[in-house]
């Protein structure tokens, strides 16, 4: 598929499709909309962004349903993005991440979440920080 093509994204396909999993879950270039829930009956799971190259232009939604401290909902890439930071650990209701695909890398539009190296802010709105780790750096001596 064209780069050109990919602004329809919808096109021809079932545009209210989603995922709803509760255990480890591969995700397909269609699944645009995701709700994970982890609880004490599914254990942690992980959810497996699709091959890159092949969602290209194409965003998708990931907000946590149920999770908590022992049950992480954590997602990661098929090993095949380009800087890959590290997967996605999410513990709390309405944890969530929009990511992008530019055809070689997963690139993040608006996480929440524990994400290596990645700096968030909450959202729009709101004073506090969310729990992505924020970089440090030591004082010049």
């Amino acid at each position: 598929m064209s780069l050109e093509k990919n602004n329809e994204q919808h096109y021809r396909e079932v545009v209210d499709k989603y995922a709803n999993p509760e255990a480890d879950y591969q995700m397909t270039t269609r699944d645009y909309v995701v709700r994970p829930g982890a609880d004490g009956d599914t254990g942690p799971i992980t959810l497996i962004l699709p091959p890159v190259a092949e969602a290209i232009g194409r965003w998708y939604s990931i907000i946590v349903r149920n999770a908590d401290a022992v049950n992480t909902i954590t997602i990661t890439d098929k090993d095949d993005s380009e800087c890959w930071v590290g997967d996605i650990v999410m513990n709390g209701k309405c944890d969530r991440s929009l990511l992008y695909s530019d055809g070689l890398a997963w690139i993040p539009g608006w996480s929440v979440g524990q994400w290596p190296g990645l700096a968030t802010t909450a959202p729009p709105g709101t004073a506090t920080p969310t729990s992505a780790p924020s970089p440090t750096t030591e004082p010049p001596e």
